[in-house]
């Protein structure tokens, strides 16, 4: 491969030169000799930390004209769109402070629940002004552009009802002196990732909490004190004999969601190859379902960071074929989330959830992608009023200030949730169906047909979406996660879904999303 570098360099043939930023980085003495007249930076947001080796060694390169480009200008932060357009276009925002004084922080600020008018009309001043001064070299595509030659997409948000273990094991670590501490401000450098950690484990099965218990048990000369604290007692939680070995579907919520809705893909598919992609960012809980697949006679491939790089091309390609046996493809979000064409598949299940939204946009994109045939069923698997909820409202809340810069059309009217809302994540909601359904105030009562409560009014019936008519007129929260407007929503306990993937679940599950894109083409 270095030879490579060093054929471009030497011979007069080639006037391209294709490399990775890995490569890049390797051989970066020997082409920062070459003065280039145009460099292009595909999955660009890799370039969102201007600090990073990857960035100073692009930035280093003799070449005036460079081209982003990405899908996710803006994954986290308003601080990060600086870096990407600091790199194609140097001093035009002027310098980060000045940046974060003039846009950065009106931005924000304007887009909280408690902003007042002035503070509202002055973010979105300084949102469209910059949205105008970035649209000079900002080329803006979005999906839509394609969708219309793509088949038809099913998009289900399923809330997945907890277990009893998990529900036990999840109110022993909130009472949790460390928790309690870190909700107090009391420690100096509180956990909040090892807590954070811990609910997310609990919520993929309670065998990856335990087992991590064991190891810190073990573990006698770990002086991480906090994460020992924090499990102090819940040995005596959970049932005698048990292994972290015990990976039981009955102990968890998600896994029974999941084993039954591979059941039902299974059992309905019709003559045409159905098979799903199963999508997890950890590799503990990639076992879990590698072993379910096991138990239960699923053929599977699995593609994850252990996967050597010159073998994960020949494995997509062996999955998309139409002679391939494996019924399930696991797949680790940040091994395989960017670039694997996946269109062997038309089932994609995202088990659990990241912080940063474009993570599990990417991975979702997998299946629902030109060459595509078949209508695309993606499920996303949240539990109920846990964490993952939370995590869910801050990805719409990213979502949110992407498009409010990036897309002028996009105003402050679809704004996020509040910051005690969003921080509210060691709380354990055990009455809600769904949270995140809950902070709509939507009327519909969990039914696929909402009735107005009004007395003046004749009582109307109309289809249960998320939409302007159902906010409380005298709602003091703005309409939150513009995108899920338009979705139809109900509750598990409704009597019978049009679906028959979602019917077979409904048992375990407390409230669904579903939207349909490009329905016309069913």
């Amino acid at each position: 491969q270095d030879h490579k570098v060093e054929d471009f360099i030497s011979s007069p043939l080639y006037s391209v030169l294709i490399i990775s930023y890995e490569m890049l980085l390797r051989c970066l003495e020997q082409i920062q000799a070459v003065e280039f007249n145009l460099l292009i930076c595909d999955e660009g947001h890799r370039l969102k930390n201007s600090s990073i080796k990857t960035t100073t060694a692009l930035t280093a390169l003799s070449c005036e004209r460079r081209i982003i480009l990405t899908g996710t200008p803006i994954q986290n932060d308003l601080q990060e769109f600086y870096a990407l357009i600091e790199f194609v276009n140097p001093g035009i925002l002027g310098s980060l402070s000045t940046y974060r004084k003039i846009y950065e922080e009106p931005i924000v600020k304007s887009r909280e629940p408690s902003a007042t008018k002035e503070e509202k009309e002055l973010g979105e001043k300084r949102a469209a002004e910059l949205t105008r001064l970035t649209g000079f070299f900002i080329l803006r595509r979005t999906q839509e552009v394609i969708n219309q030659f793509l088949p038809p997409k099913k998009e289900s948000i399923i809330f997945c009802l907890p277990t009893a273990l998990q529900l036990e094991l999840y109110r022993k670590l909130l009472s949790s002196q460390v928790i309690r501490s870190c909700l107090q401000g009391r420690l100096e450098s509180s956990p909040h990732l090892v807590c954070i950690g811990a609910l997310k484990k609990l919520c993929n099965h309670p065998c990856l909490l335990f087992k991590a218990l064991k190891e810190k048990t073990c573990d006698a000369v770990s002086d991480e004190q906090d994460e020992s604290s924090l499990y102090e007692g819940l040995i005596d939680v959970f049932p005698q004999g048990y292994t972290s070995d015990t990976c039981s579907e009955s102990d968890s919520g998600k896994l029974q969601v999941l084993v039954k809705l591979l059941a039902a893909i299974h059992e309905l598919s019709s003559s045409e190859r159905q098979v799903v992609v199963l999508v997890s960012n950890y590799t503990q809980t990639l076992n879990i379902l590698q072993e379910t697949c096991k138990h239960y006679g699923y053929s599977y491939t699995r593609l994850d960071g252990h996967t050597p790089v010159s073998q994960r091309q020949q494995i997509v390609d062996a999955f998309n074929s139409k002679f391939c046996s494996a019924f399930v493809f696991l797949l680790s979000s940040k091994a395989g989330g960017v670039g694997l064409n996946l269109v062997g598949a038309s089932h994609l299940v995202l088990y659990d959830i990241d912080w940063n939204p474009a993570t599990d946009i990417q991975a979702m994109a997998r299946v629902w992608r030109d060459g595509q045939k078949q209508t695309v069923h993606i499920y996303r698997l949240l539990t109920t009023g846990s964490i993952e909820e939370k995590i869910y409202q801050r990805q719409i809340s990213k979502q949110d200030l992407s498009g409010a810069v990036v897309d002028l059309s996009k105003t402050s009217e679809h704004i996020h949730f509040s910051i005690e809302e969003l921080k509210d994540l060691f709380t354990l909601h055990e009455d809600s169906s769904c949270v995140t359904h809950d902070l709509l105030e939507c009327d519909c009562m969990g039914s696929s047909e909402f009735q107005n409560s009004s007395t003046e009014e004749p009582t109307v019936s109309r289809s249960c979406q998320l939409g302007q008519n159902h906010v409380k007129p005298n709602s003091k929260k703005p309409l939150s996660m513009s995108q899920l407007m338009q979705w139809k929503h109900f509750s598990g306990q409704y009597q019978t879904l049009d679906d028959p993937f979602l019917e077979r679940i409904k048992e375990n599950v407390s409230f669904f999303f579903h939207n349909v894109t490009n329905s016309a083409s069913l």
